[in-house]
């Protein structure tokens, strides 16, 4: 007779998908804000360039 998975294991494998998708929203906001503030630097340094 074949066993098959738990309800329990079956609910840790749903739980873990939730973190590492969660995980992955939360690197891609990061990584996003981590890009507009660099973006932000380089054009403050820019003006700075144009106007001395």
């Amino acid at each position: 007779m074949a066993s098959t998975p738990s309800k329990d294991y079956k609910r840790l494998e749903r739980e873990q998908r939730k973190r590492d998708k969660r995980r992955a929203r939360e690197e891609a906001k990061a990584a996003a804000k981590a890009e507009a503030q660099a973006k932000a630097e380089a054009e403050k340094t820019d003006s700075e360039s144009e106007n001395g």
